[in-house]
């Protein structure tokens, strides 16, 4: 079993080395860093006076937070993993990818689609440059990836 095959063990408690009974956290560490923005993000808006804002990225991390723990469940499903990010094997993954790439796509049209709408609407230049660094960054990550694992293989 792999390390990240590790990490997707159950929730019931276990025990260690030592034999002490322990519980394991109960999502992956990238769930675990995800959410962890999301709730400084929120309290960030929350203090800069943006209550809209903080209310939906809090929102999401908690609605992350409880797809990551469901997910983790022994008789969850592989779409409750993938979209949790809780890979249990293989399969898992090259689902992920897929998915993962179709939503970097639409990121890519959307993103073009913000920077006319901003470009007909005339909007303030520190959004029109957001939406520009934005697409510009979308379409370099792409050639990036693209060319990483063209070459990987």
């Amino acid at each position: 079993m792999s390390t990240d095959d590790a990490d997707h063990v159950s929730s019931d408690p276990e025990r260690d080395e030592a034999g002490t009974r322990r519980m394991r956290w109960p999502m992956s560490r990238v769930n675990t860093v995800l959410i962890a923005i999301c709730v400084i993000a929120a309290i960030v808006c929350f203090v800069m006076g943006q209550p809209y804002a903080g209310t939906v990225v809090l929102l999401g991390g908690i609605v992350a937070a409880a797809g990551a723990i469901f997910a983790r469940r022994s008789r969850s499903g592989d779409l409750e993993r993938v979209n949790a990010l809780e890979y249990a094997d293989e399969r898992d993954r090259v689902a992920a990818t897929k998915g993962l790439a179709a939503v970097g796509v639409l990121a890519l049209v959307l993103s073009a689609v913000q920077l006319v709408v901003h470009v007909i609407v005339d909007t303030d230049s520190l959004s029109r440059t957001m939406s520009v660094v934005t697409f510009l960054t979308l379409i370099v990550g792409w050639m990036l990836a693209n060319w990483f694992f063209v070459r990987r293989g």
